[in-house]
């Protein structure tokens, strides 16, 4: 098949950039031609399309023809940037999969005119994405993929050990009460700060992932930790229901693990005597999912069923699409919004705002460093004193 992925940007690691990237290897694998489009593309993950799958990412929309695809996935709002108008090339049917990763932005809600005329399958990464969906009126069916995790995340809970040794935090924001925990946590632990203000930019690999006995994040980071045997702790700047258990489970995933499911928020203190004191209890409950508990967590059944999308007429779409004046109009919405976006990623990767930010966040993680020795420092001293005094 050739296959069409669309998005609005490909640049740094991000939850929406991950889904296209995974998907893009997992149709490579199977022998698929792919093209991929973002209206920004940048380093680091323009480079990973790159050197993984020889893919050059176009930024162009003149250069997308989408009735020339046997399968186009697009989301975030980027289908009205492209042109619907039948050529020699263009084939008779494709299938349209529109990709919805959430509900609080315009880049993620259902409903335009270019979903309802093109869509033939929607690709909601929640329940609660999809109950968004339904009450804009998408009549295409929608499959929910659960922030689905690939086949190598995958292996049994009895790989890890029973001790907490080392926490994983992946983080692209900076609640001040969770990061207080992982002050605290790290002078008896092992810590590791994987995000775009933790000071360290990195991919969510399955090594990360099983090299930990704990990982405290919210998202797409969940079920990587859930498909890995690894104890999650959900919590972040939402706050949230922190070690998943019988009780929460099925609430916590039908808000995509966002936290939002209950917005319970902690102080520092409470939160890391809470991930200490839980850890046996969130490590049971890991262990007893089991496969079929896991199953919806495989990515790769929902590809296979996205791959056998019923195409629907391209000459049927392209009349409709010609005789709605509302088409126009959202077709100037795409225009802005994809100027919008690459002005705000020209304007943040300036140099000398680059090196702001590197400063920035290179000074966080060093004072956390460095208050993290005074603390060891201080422990160690008091412990002195308190076994001379005796």
């Amino acid at each position: 098949m050739n296959i069409l992925i669309a998005t609005n940007h490909l640049a740094l690691y991000g939850g929406s950039e991950i889904v296209c990237l995974e998907m893009a290897e997992y149709f490579k694998s199977r022998g698929h031609r792919l093209t991929v489009f973002a209206s920004v593309a940048a380093a680091p993950m323009a480079d990973i399309f790159g050197s993984r799958l020889g893919v050059k990412i176009v930024t162009d929309p003149r250069e997308i023809a989408p009735f020339r695809y046997d399968l186009a996935y697009i989301q975030h709002q980027v289908a009205g940037l492209f042109d619907y108008r039948r050529d020699a090339h263009s084939l008779e049917k494709t299938a349209f999969v529109f990709g919805k990763l959430g509900r609080r932005s315009f880049m993620e809600s259902g409903g335009w005119r270019h979903d309802r005329v093109l869509a033939d399958a929607y690709f909601a990464n929640s329940e609660e994405t999809a109950n968004s969906l339904r009450g804009a009126g998408v009549q295409a069916p929608i499959t929910v993929f659960h922030n689905a995790a690939p086949a190598a995340f995958f292996r049994p809970s009895s790989a890890t050990q029973g001790t907490l040794r080392t926490i994983t935090l992946i983080s692209n924001h900076n609640d001040p009460e969770l990061m207080g925990a992982i002050d605290r946590l790290a002078l008896d632990h092992k810590v590791q700060r994987i995000g775009l203000r933790q000071g360290r930019q990195a991919m969510v690999t399955p090594v990360v992932i099983h090299a930990s006995d704990l990982i405290v994040s919210i998202g797409k980071s969940a079920p990587y930790a859930l498909a890995g045997g690894v104890p999650v702790f959900v919590y972040d700047h939402f706050g949230g229901p922190g070690y998943l258990t019988h009780d929460n489970f099925d609430r916590a995933a039908r808000f995509n693990f966002s936290g939002r499911c209950c917005e319970r928020r902690l102080d520092a203190a409470a939160l890391a005597k809470e991930i200490v004191d839980g850890y046996a209890r969130g490590r049971a409950f890991i262990g007893e999912l089991g496969a079929k508990g896991l199953a919806r967590y495989r990515l790769e059944p929902y590809l296979d069923a996205m791959l056998a999308t019923v195409p629907s007429d391209n000459a049927a779409r392209a009349a409709h699409l010609a005789a709605d004046p509302m088409i126009a109009q959202e077709r100037l919405l795409a225009t802005y919004v994809q100027s919008q976006s690459m002005e705000a990623h020209d304007s943040r990767n300036r140099p000398e705002r680059r090196l702001g930010r590197t400063i920035k966040y290179t000074l966080i993680a060093a004072r956390r460093q460095g208050a993290l020795i005074a603390r060891k420092g201080l422990r160690l001293f008091s412990g002195l004193a308190q076994s001379f005094s005796a």
